[in-house]
């Protein structure tokens, strides 16, 4: 009972964010936030083998887009993803469902006010905790461990991804 109690008053919402810098231009690296199609190649939820199965449809770009996959592993979070606004070349915002959880994604570019051209690639999630019986909520500390984890793997790819286009 007394976990339920503290749950209630725990935040409804897990919130993670992750960055990393890269030497690119927005116009470089945006579809790769935008476009579905893109986003596969570095997706955070993918597991060390990859995606099983993963299908985009709905918009041919930006909002609207849709993606479904699956996991070959367990490293993997399966789901779905759906871009709900786009203002290029700052910032995506979409709906997630994964593994049986709803979350809202920020993918964002800032560039570096500094002469060094950097840009920041920042992903947030925002997860929800989960309701009654809120005990779930006293539970987040390993569920933002192992979201920072994809994350940092996500960028790790798209970084790499990047320094490869930008060697071509």
């Amino acid at each position: 009972m007394m976990a339920a109690i503290a749950g209630y008053f725990a935040s409804s919402t897990l919130s993670v964010e992750r960055s990393v810098v890269v030497y690119a231009q927005p116009d470089d690296v945006f579809s790769y936030l935008a476009d579905l199609e893109d986003y596969q190649a570095w997706s955070p939820w993918q597991g060390e083998r990859g995606h099983g199965d993963y299908i985009v449809g709905g918009s041919a770009y930006g909002v609207g887009q849709r993606a479904a996959w699956t996991c070959n592993d367990v490293t993997c979070l399966p789901g779905t993803q759906e871009i709900q606004v786009v203002h290029e070349p700052e910032f995506v915002q979409a709906d997630l469902y994964l593994d049986g959880l709803t979350a809202k994604a920020t993918y964002a570019l800032m560039l570096s006010e500094t002469a060094d051209e950097s840009l920041t690639i920042l992903v947030k999630i925002d997860l929800d905790a989960g309701g009654f019986p809120y005990v779930q909520r006293l539970l987040t500390f390993n569920r933002k461990r192992a979201m920072q984890s994809q994350l940092d793997r996500g960028l790790s790819r798209l970084e790499n991804l990047i320094n490869e286009e930008m060697k071509d």
